[in-house]
């Protein structure tokens, strides 16, 4: 069968999900911290569950989703696969005021955040990005815009094989309890996100 066969060539592609919530999802967060601190992300299994969970916790609170924005990348080396997901990381954690909780390779860093760039408007949103590397040999997904859509997708990521998932990161802001995501942020920092249709 060539499903076996999928990991042995050097086409890999490189997916980006992010669904924002209301900020009434306001454990979401914490669940977040949560998962990331006790993730084994040393092995492909650690990193799995962690996309698991993650992908079962959003369906959980699916009633508070409003915006979503998805794209896939397929390129034929393992290489062009490293560079295309660094620069969306990268891009996506320019986005943060502070990064106040990371775990790369088993390596856990927590900062406080930076209370100077706090202001009076109230939180709105909540924004959960997954960067997904597969050996896949197409785009996960078709175009989301609509609830079900959203369901679908993470019951596709719930579905993937161990063996299909080479790389994963879990990226959210905000991350620490005293920080924010106004709705000016949102529409500055996340303009490209579509709301998400009945």
């Amino acid at each position: 069968m060539t499903q076996n066969n999928e990991r042995d060539n050097d086409i890999v592609t490189v997916t980006k999900l992010q669904i924002a919530l209301s900020a009434q999802a306001s454990s979401v967060p914490a669940e977040l911290s949560k998962l990331s601190l006790s993730a084994d992300t040393e092995t492909p299994e650690g990193l799995w569950g962690i996309l698991q969970n993650t992908s079962q916790l959003l369906l959980t609170n699916s009633e508070y989703w409003t915006h979503v924005l998805t794209n896939s990348q397929t390129v034929a080396s393992r290489q062009e696969a490293e560079t295309v997901f660094e620069r969306v990381s990268l891009n996506e954690r320019s986005k943060f005021s502070t990064e106040t909780l990371s775990n790369v390779d088993g390596e856990i860093t927590q900062r406080q955040p930076d209370s100077a760039a706090q202001d009076e408007e109230s939180a709105a949103y909540i924004v959960v990005t997954l960067l997904i590397g597969t050996a896949d040999d197409q785009p996960l997904f078709g175009e989301i815009k609509s609830t079900e859509a959203v369901k679908e997708a993470l019951e596709q990521l719930l579905s993937m094989r161990t063996d299909y998932l080479m790389v994963f990161e879990l990226l959210w802001s905000p991350q620490a309890e005293t920080d924010k995501l106004t709705q000016q942020q949102m529409a500055l920092q996340y303009a490209d996100m579509m709301q998400i249709a009945e």
